[in-house]
């Protein structure tokens, strides 16, 4: 089991000195993966995603001070990006960071953010199809062979993986049909080998089960609440033991890199939890 960190780059608790010290701790705690989340511009009222540090260049930051640790979105927001730009970064992106980084991508949820930007967001899941298309043909060399450059190719071979997010049903049809991994968020253990099932009966395939959780190690909160879409989500709750033993549920259905998201009011409190979940990963 791979465990890694969704990076606070959104609300007011990130600055350039906890992103640093953060990502920093990561690594020397020998996690798995930092990853970050994805918004452009949205109303004032929708906190905490009025105040985000932008994901790619904010990846490109992590990548210029770490070594070895994987480098992830959650989620990329694929429609509300020109996609030729968005390989582009990408894949400079892998490239200097010697291949280390994996992509979530979503269709997204907030319409006054596609209606702003210009985008459609009745038709952003069949976007979201067609831009990857684009994408991974700029990873495979299809343009240059059609007399155009787009080097430098990204190290990992025809493109980082892709994960898709969501749990939908159309989610899931997409995992299957142009995704390396799926990559919901806040779902139980049933839902989760539900949704396995569900996706490899439509393909079998070597997946890259991930899954980005909620998480409060020893405070009293409840371990459900409702995501900033409405959808209802689960966090991991308790002591170091009940938290362990929430995870290896999770495991013993297939899931294979948790991505942990740290709840906390404070820099010291977020940095107690880092080392809460690198003491949870000697367990695994």
């Amino acid at each position: 089991m791979k465990i890694g960190i969704s990076l606070s780059n959104y609300g007011v608790l990130p600055s350039r000195s906890l992103l640093k010290g953060a990502a920093l701790e990561i690594e020397r705690l020998e996690l798995d993966s930092i990853w970050v989340s994805d918004h452009i511009i949205v109303p004032k009222n929708d906190t905490p995603w009025n105040r985000v540090f932008e994901s790619v260049t904010t990846l490109g930051f992590l990548a210029s001070i770490t070594e070895s640790i994987r480098l992830g979105s959650s989620i990329l927001l694929v429609p509300l990006r020109e996609p030729l730009l968005l390989a582009k970064q990408i894949a400079t992106l892998d490239s200097l960071s010697n291949g280390r980084v994996m992509i979530g991508v979503g269709i997204g949820w907030n319409k006054k953010e596609f209606d702003l930007l210009g985008y459609n967001f009745k038709d952003r899941s069949k976007i979201v199809v067609e831009n990857i298309d684009i994408m991974r043909k700029m990873w495979a060399g299809e343009y240059s062979k059609q007399g155009y450059s787009c080097e430098p190719m990204p190290v990992s071979k025809n493109g980082p993986p892709i994960l898709i997010g969501g749990q939908s049903a159309g989610a899931l049809k997409r995992v299957a049909s142009i995704g390396d991994g799926w990559h919901p968020v806040g779902i139980s253990a049933q839902e989760y080998d539900l949704g396995i099932q569900k996706i490899t009966q439509m393909k079998k395939s070597n997946f890259i089960w991930s899954l980005r959780i909620n998480f409060a190690a020893n405070q009293k909160i409840e371990s459900q609440y409702t995501g900033a879409d409405g959808h209802p989500r689960l966090r991991l709750t308790g002591n170091i033991d009940e938290i362990i033993s929430q995870i290896q549920e999770y495991q013993k259905i297939g899931l294979s890199h948790l991505v942990c998201d740290i709840k906390a009011n404070s820099k010291k409190e977020y940095f107690e939890q880092l080392k809460t979940v690198g003491e949870i990963k000697k367990s695994f």
